[in-house]
């Protein structure tokens, strides 16, 4: 049995950040290091549809579910800005 997710925001993002960080790594193997301030289209040539690969495996990485009804492009400039979106759209499984 898994216990309830009490995580507040500051550390559910986090872990989202370092999920995304280590998936992000090993999906596109990038020459530098990915961190928050990492532009996902421009500098790791993200895809739409490794985006979507990325956000089903945070979700059950980390055991949630995103609600990506109101996600476009413009929310998914860096790393941090998705880990934002993510933190404040998804809920526990």
């Amino acid at each position: 049995m898994t216990e309830p997710d009490t995580a507040t925001p500051p550390q559910l993002r986090a872990q989202v950040v370092d999920s995304m960080t280590t998936l992000l790594t090993r999906m596109l193997r990038p020459e530098a290091p990915v961190t928050v301030r990492t532009q996902l289209m421009d500098e790791l040539g993200l895809s739409s549809s490794l985006a979507l690969e990325l956000l089903l495996e945070l979700e059950d990485e980390l055991e949630i579910q995103i609600d990506v009804e109101d996600l476009d492009e413009d929310l998914m400039t860096t790393v941090g800005d998705l880990a934002d979106y993510i933190t404040h759209h998804c809920t526990p499984r």
